[in-house]
């Protein structure tokens, strides 16, 4: 390990202290590994809160309050982009309390609402959609063979295992299938050969999910025994 400077080594040793902590949990839940996980919360929540202070807060509600002054509140133009805004972060402060909390409902619907209307839109127009086109043009060779190479019959064999995972796999979810009357779920002998099939294509899917996160996992806990490791050797080298 190169030489360091007095700053970068106190915070290379508690880098080294804290991922020893977070480690111990490989033993049982201790103090030790909550004081770690506790600390890494209480930073990214105050990290965030900074961020939402000068990049949202200070510059939408502060800076014009103060900048307009009181006539430049009172114009009509700034009902919307500053009153309704104050109001709703008044009334949203109200679910602190519990004797105020149903005041602040409306801000907290509106907040949850918008959010997950732009996690749904995005999810739809940033993935739904490109997946979808993509996945029709995987299915013709001219489109695919440019980039992969794949033609003939491996293509076809591509494309046959993969109509057939999409289609047995929404099959196996049972969307159009009738319940009887005695709450069982009524499919024909074919419907539920082929629910069998979709049920192997979604446990090899999650076991390759499985895997590339258990990968991915044992890559990092490496890469913290080898930071360890050096830190452990630069201070007993005294280098």
């Amino acid at each position: 390990m190169a030489e360091l400077s007095t700053i970068d080594l106190l915070g290379t040793v508690i880098a080294a202290l804290l991922t020893v902590m977070v480690l111990s949990y490989l033993l049982k839940d201790n103090l030790l590994f909550r004081f770690a996980v506790y600390l890494f919360i209480g930073a990214a929540s105050g990290y965030a809160g900074s961020i939402a202070w000068h990049n949202v807060l200070m510059p939408g509600l502060i800076e014009p309050f103060i900048s307009r002054g009181l006539a430049g509140i009172l114009d009509t133009s700034s009902i919307v982009t500053l009153i309704v805004p104050w109001l709703l972060v008044i009334t949203l402060l109200l679910k602190v309390s519990p004797l105020t909390s149903r005041y602040g409902g409306l801000s907290l619907a509106l907040m949850v609402g918008v959010g997950a209307a732009v996690v749904v839109g995005g999810a739809i127009s940033g993935t739904v959609i490109p997946q979808s086109l993509a996945a029709m043009d995987s299915l013709s060779p001219a489109e695919v063979a440019p980039l992969t190479g794949e033609t003939g019959f491996e293509r076809v064999i591509n494309v046959l295992i993969m109509l057939v995972g999409t289609v047995t796999t929404l099959s196996y979810f049972r969307f159009s299938a009738r319940r009887a009357p005695t709450g069982k779920v009524d499919l024909s002998p074919f419907m539920e050969w082929v629910s069998i099939v979709g049920r192997l294509f979604i446990a090899v899917t999650f076991g390759v999910m499985y895997a590339g996160a258990l990968a991915a996992t044992i890559v990092i806990l490496a890469e913290r025994l080898q930071f360890l490791w050096n830190v452990v050797s630069s201070l007993v080298s005294g280098s």
